[in-house]
């Protein structure tokens, strides 16, 4: 994990294009198309959701009479920016699964 290479060429992508473009990542070098791998997406929400817990539970926890209606924004923002943090510092690349028929993505160039 942690490499965010493209596993034909090995190119570095950068940590950012990762995270803005997950969905529909394309190598610079050899224009394959790639996408996060089952492992880094599920690792990513695990991650979010425990830190989730965690300040549900920490704002829970503070005595405050207001935690009620903020523990879901709370919440909300720590399942986002923790998957998010979690893809930007441990992120790992695959081939999109292509459809028969489809050439190898080095024949264009």
């Amino acid at each position: 994990m942690s490499n965010r290479s493209c596993p034909l060429c090995f190119v570095k992508l950068s940590r950012s294009s990762v995270l803005v473009r997950s969905g529909e990542l394309v190598c610079p070098s050899c224009h394959a198309c790639l996408e996060l791998s089952r492992l880094s997406r599920a690792t990513a929400a695990f991650f979010g959701l425990a830190l989730a817990f965690a300040a549900v539970w920490l704002l829970l926890n503070g005595a405050s009479k207001a935690a009620w209606y903020l523990a879901p924004v709370a919440a909300v923002l720590a399942y986002g920016l923790g998957s998010a943090l979690y893809l930007f510092l441990v992120s790992d690349l695959v081939v999109c699964p292509r459809p028969p028929g489809e050439p190898f993505p080095h024949g264009h160039g």
